[in-house]
């Protein structure tokens, strides 16, 4: 199932009906952004990350931690990051007998059309995948507007600056929100 970032930014909770989600894109503030938002919506679970090298290297890791159960938790969700087709064997058969009490999240550079694992989310029924494609003007003034809420004195032309002055580049940009929040902090 494709969804579109945008939407899942708006809701988060989308993603708890899927049991593997995989969020592509060069979009890398966005994707950031995403990860901080699953890591609050699931912040009574476990939470356990990976990088997609450390589960190559060692096979049984990912089998391990998905059918163990977490002590400390009723939940579990796993992040695994720069994700390529190279695990999607390994995605593949955790699919086969997928649990209630855990979620797989998957981060991936820019993934090609031809891609495997592309080609797998976009066709399986019970798995999300989110491009996060990089931010043009409108979709920055939109995102910055909604980070400022309640803020006096936000006009088009602070907005510009700010986007011009982050090279349309969403992590900058939100490098930059925070500096100014700062500056602000009792005060509107």
């Amino acid at each position: 199932m494709i969804i579109k970032s945008f939407i899942l930014e708006k809701k988060i909770s989308l993603v708890d009906e899927y049991f593997v989600v995989l969020f592509y894109g060069e979009n890398i503030g966005m994707k950031n952004e995403i990860k901080d938002q699953i890591k609050k919506h699931y912040k009574n679970s476990e939470k356990i990350v990976f990088h997609q090298d450390e589960i190559i290297k060692n096979d049984k890791l990912l089998n391990e931690h998905v059918h163990n159960t977490s002590l400390f938790a009723k939940n579990k969700i796993i992040i695994i990051n720069e994700v390529s087709d190279k695990i999607k064997n390994k995605i593949a058969a955790i699919l086969e007998k997928p649990k209630k009490d855990l979620k797989i999240f998957l981060f991936a550079q820019n993934l090609e059309k031809k891609s495997t694992i592309r080609l797998y989310f976009e066709k399986e029924k019970n798995v999300a995948i989110i491009p996060c494609y990089q931010d043009n003007e409108r979709t920055l003034s939109e995102y910055l507007r909604k980070k400022f809420a309640g803020y006096v004195g936000l006009n088009q032309e602070v907005i510009n600056l700010l986007i011009r002055n982050s090279g349309l580049d969403r992590q900058v940009l939100s490098s930059e929100i925070d500096k100014i929040k700062g500056l602000f902090l009792d005060k509107k």
